[in-house]
This record gives structure tokens, sequence and C-alpha cells, in this order.
């Protein structure tokens, strides 16, 4: 019988003892008894991008176009109130012979005015007219023709001048500057680019027809002769301005132009605000 030494039976007694140990650790693991806690590796950094933001564009608003009233219609052979623009007409038959007349007159234009400046021919310059204390100008461009092209047919008329015409300022009734404190014969600056109301010429005082005649030194040998007959077609009527003399206060809603054509009737001017 072979003998065992003392180290030996120690190294043996340790074995069986660790065996004995891992059988017992290796129980309570799987058996779930014991964790093991496995130390989780350090995580991975993030990079946070931001999400943008997205633009919000607004439309630009479309605008909403101004609407104008326009003037109620007017038979222009009824006597009575009409905007500017709109015509007063009056018709006869066989009034030179055969002949028909068929005539209208229009205010086509109107603007105030603080003052206006004119051209002297004499001394070569311009000069400033300015109405009285506590007034100032208002203006009405006018037109009066006698409708038609055949010149054989041309009944003719005696024109209304601006005699015809007179401007309601709320109850006070004002007559033209014209041959009062307006010479006809000057040329007003701020009236150099108001045409006729063909836009044919540049619009004379109403009535009138200026034109050189080298026999007046004192407005440079110019002069304003006033019109008589009316013949047909749309060239041969009256057509210009007539300037009034109002209180500065005045607004436009407070102006009438009232005209009198004798025997054909007579017809009032409104103008737009």
């Amino acid at each position: 019988m072979i003998e065992r030494t003392e180290g030996q039976q120690l190294f043996e007694s340790i074995a069986v003892i660790g065996i004995i140990v891992l059988g017992i650790a290796w129980y309570f693991l799987s058996s779930g008894l014991i964790v093991i806690n496995t130390p989780e590796p350090p995580p991975v950094p993030v990079t946070i991008v931001p999400t943008p933001t997205p633009e919000i564009i607004t439309p630009e608003p479309t605008p909403t176009p101004v609407q104008t009233l326009e003037p109620a219609y007017v038979d222009p052979y009824e006597q009575g109130q009409r905007s500017q623009g709109q015509w007063f007409k009056w018709y006869r038959a066989d009034v030179a012979g055969l002949k028909d007349l068929d005539a209208g007159v229009i205010v086509y234009r109107s603007m105030f005015l603080d003052r206006y400046t004119w051209y002297n021919p004499v001394w070569a310059n311009y000069f400033t007219q300015r109405p009285r204390p506590g007034m100032r100008y208002f203006v009405v461009w006018v037109h009066e023709e006698i409708f038609g092209v055949n010149q054989s047919d041309d009944p003719r008329m005696w024109g209304f001048d601006e005699s015809a015409f007179r401007l309601q300022v709320k109850d006070q009734v004002i007559d033209s500057e014209l041959n009062q404190t307006y010479n006809p014969v000057i040329r007003i600056r701020e009236f150099d680019h108001q045409s006729t109301y063909y836009d044919t010429v540049t619009a004379p005082p109403f009535s009138y027809y200026v034109r050189y005649t080298g026999q007046n030194p004192e407005t440079g040998g110019f002069a304003a002769e006033r019109l008589g007959w009316i013949r047909m077609g749309r060239e041969n009527g009256f057509d210009g301005y007539i300037i009034y003399e109002v209180p500065k206060e005045t607004r436009i809603e407070d102006i009438s132009l009232l005209g009198d054509f004798a025997t054909f009737g007579s017809a009032q001017w409104t103008f737009p605000r």
C-alpha cells in the first residue's frame, strides 16, 4: 500500500473543497440566486443636430383696388343736374331750312389754384397773380360744339360765352373773372399742358381766340378776340377755361356750375371729390 504524505492529503482536501465550492457557485448562478453585474461600456457620445425651423413666408397681400363710383347716367337731353364729364345737349329740327341743330356743352376739367403765374410778353417775364385776401381760384374747362361733319348741313348758331355760366358756392352765386381781374390775352403757365377737350391744342380762355396782330404793344402784339358763331364740327366749337374767385375755405362738394342756355334749357354740373 502506498502511503501518502501529509502534503498530498492536504492538496487533495483543498481540491475537493474547491470542487464543492465551484459546484455550489454553479448551482446558485444557474438558478439565478446570484447575479454578477457586468459593467456597461461607457456611452458613445451623440452629436445632436438641431432641426432647422422652416422659414414661414407670408405672401404679400393683394392690394384692393380703390373703387371709384361712376356718376349715375343722365340723359344728355334732359335739363338739370349732372356731373363733370357729362354732356348737356339740345336738338332742333329744321332750324335753317332742312338743317337740324344738334349741339351740346360739357364741363370736362376743374381745379383749385391759390395763385397763377402769367407771362408778360412786353417784359418777357413771368408775374404772379394772387386773388383777394381770403380767396382762391377755381377753374373749369368747358367745351361747346355742334355735332356733325357735313358742312353743307351746318345750321351754325351764335355761341354761348362765359357769361352763360356762373358758379354756385353754397348759397352764393359768382360770376367769372374773365374781363375783370383777368385779361384773357395773357398766357398762364399753369395751363400750358391743359389741352382742349379733344386734346388738339392748349386750351385758351373760353370763347376767345388769342392770336398775334402786332397792333397791341401793351400785350406784346397779341390780341384776344371774342368768338361769335359756332360752326359744325368738333374743331369749330368753343373750348377753354373760365376762372372764378371763391372763398378760401370752399370745398369741392360746395360747388356747382350753373349753365343757362336760353331757350335750349339749363344744366348744373357738380364736381368729383
